[in-house]
């Protein structure tokens, strides 16, 4: 929100201050959720600077008597006909504090054309889809059932991403847990119904070393646009797919050891299914 009224207003991002969320502020905001924070917040507040901007732009041309096309904001300077005409930023708000110009918006957002019916499964539910792809080396120490996954090298559609660190992260993490998801997240209950792996003693947590050993990013750059702020695109949940790979990067490294190993389609991949489907014991891999 912040780096969007920065870009939108063309000034230092030190003045722009995010106040928490509150329904005092906004009565019917929607909860920070995958990329819903980004792609509806963020169109909200880019709706909201625009209105005063326009105001901005409306003090400036009449000021030096000029139309408002010619006018713009460039890193805290005002220009005319893209000349600096020595009128900065604190100046233009002073003036339009003084001329009783409102300089402040209330802004709101909802994408238009979103519809679904779920009686015929059909309909246009989203704003936009996210491609990508990722391939994924492990290696299986066939003694043992253990396993380390040495490379995870990803291509990401970003949209036009609007911080490449803020998304590299978002990727790299959302990765990570897909590969716990796929391999460690294993949820066992006894005959009786109760849960077992209800502790860290019984539950295995992804940790540092569940971490690719690498993990190559590519940022696939597309310039078409969208109901998404400036033509970005999510990073929230579509990265935890990429951990899906693993499962089936370990199923075929089962298999290049063992040819005939029956291994079911189920998740997650543990150690003990591995070491399972690595000695052939079929019966005891659906039991896990």
């Amino acid at each position: 929100m912040l780096q969007v009224a920065a870009q939108i207003f063309s000034v230092h991002s030190d003045r722009i201050t995010i106040h928490s969320t509150n329904t005092f502020r906004i009565a019917n905001t929607s909860p920070s959720a995958a990329s819903a924070t980004a792609d509806l917040n963020g169109k909200a507040v880019e709706i909201a600077c625009n209105a005063i901007l326009a105001r901005l732009k409306t003090i400036i041309a009449e000021k030096f008597s000029v139309y408002v096309n010619d006018v713009s904001i460039i890193n805290e300077e005002v220009l005319i006909k893209n000349e600096s005409v020595g009128y900065n930023w604190t100046q233009l708000i002073q003036d339009g504090y003084l001329k009783r110009i409102a300089l402040s918006e209330h802004g709101h957002y909802a994408p238009p054309g979103l519809h679904y019916d779920p009686k015929t499964e059909k309909g246009h539910p989203f704003a936009y889809h996210v491609y990508g792809t990722a391939i994924t080396e492990v290696t299986i120490d066939c003694l043992r059932g253990i396993y380390v996954v040495d490379s995870v090298k990803i291509v990401h559609d970003f949209g036009t991403s609007m911080n490449t660190a803020v998304d590299r992260g978002q990727i790299e993490g959302g990765l990570v847990q897909g590969i716990g998801w796929m391999t460690l997240e294993e949820i066992v209950y006894d005959e009786n119904g109760r849960l077992r792996s209800n502790a860290l003693s019984t539950y295995k947590v992804p940790d540092i070393y569940s971490v690719p050993k690498e993990i190559d990013l590519r940022f696939l750059q597309t310039d078409k646009d969208n109901m998404a702020i400036l033509k970005s695109k999510a990073v929230g949940e579509p990265p935890l797919m990429y951990g899906i790979g693993t499962y089936f990067a370990l199923r075929n490294a089962i298999k290049a050891h063992r040819p005939d190993a029956e291994i079911p389609y189920a998740t997650p991949m543990t150690p003990e299914k591995v070491m399972m489907g690595l000695v052939g014991r079929k019966e005891l891999v659906a039991t896990f």
